[in-house]
């Protein structure tokens, strides 16, 4: 018997997915079975957009020197917005196959081996980082709340944190489906130290709109969301730090 999906599913008619099951738990991720998707030109063109947001948005429009990516998988992101600002010091955090990938092809930046499913030890870390990027990551993480908490401890008061949130809409994974509705998600931040700035919605070339189902109405938990981007297969979010003080507690 077909074992039972649930946790993420929005309606009895969406995709289910068992958070078990999801690859960020497991050591072997990124191996060779699963690298070859990145491959698809699909994804090729989804990491020339978020290269371009980030260096055009962020890198160009504040002072970003050190950035930590994590979650990066091999580093394909990495490389893009590297080529383009060869003097970042760039740091990325993510499994042993995917540190085995980046360095067979000998990818510029450093990256360190942790396991971030539960929790975000820092340690080898530089103790602060101008620029954060967490893409498609947070939504697979049975802690995300130790991920931040971690993330706040190596930030400055000038810090940026671009968290690339799927749209419920195409049918994601999610350990916890309902903090990822736009609201929640900047609530989230909010609680742990960072107020949303700007957001941006992916590009339409990228997105495989034939994919999409027609855009759902807003959520009571949508309700900051812009209209804009209500079909966006993507919402890319950008947070500023906060001075928050110790355990969380909101000033």
């Amino acid at each position: 018997m077909e074992k039972t999906r649930s946790y993420t599913a929005r309606t009895e008619n969406e995709l289910k997915f068992d958070f078990t099951d999801f690859d960020t738990l497991h050591e072997d991720e990124w191996d060779e079975k699963s690298i070859g998707r990145l491959d698809e030109p699909m994804w090729d063109k989804r990491y020339d957009y978020e290269a371009r947001l980030i260096t055009e948005a962020i890198l160009y429009k504040h002072n970003i020197k050190t950035v930590l990516e994590l979650g990066s998988g091999p580093g394909i992101l990495s490389q893009k917005i590297q080529k383009d600002n060869p003097n970042l010091t760039y740091h990325l955090v993510d499994k042993e196959y995917a540190k085995k990938y980046f360095d067979d092809n000998n990818f510029e930046g450093k990256m360190f081996v942790k396991d971030l499913s539960t929790g975000f030890d820092t340690s080898g870390l530089l103790d602060n980082y101008d620029l954060i990027i967490t893409n498609d990551f947070l939504e697979h993480v049975l802690n995300p709340s130790g991920i931040a908490r971690a993330t706040y401890d190596i930030t400055h008061k000038d810090s940026k944190w671009l968290v690339s949130n799927p749209n419920w809409r195409m049918g994601h994974q999610y350990v916890y489906r309902g903090l990822f509705d736009f609201d929640n998600l900047v609530y989230f931040m909010h609680v742990h130290g960072f107020s949303i700035m700007d957001c941006f919605a992916s590009s339409l070339k990228i997105a495989p709109l034939e994919q999409i189902k027609k855009a759902a109405p807003k959520l009571a938990s949508e309700s900051q969301l812009p209209d804009s981007m209500l079909d966006s297969w993507n919402h890319y979010m950008l947070f500023k730090r906060r001075e928050i003080e110790k355990y969380g507690t909101r000033n």
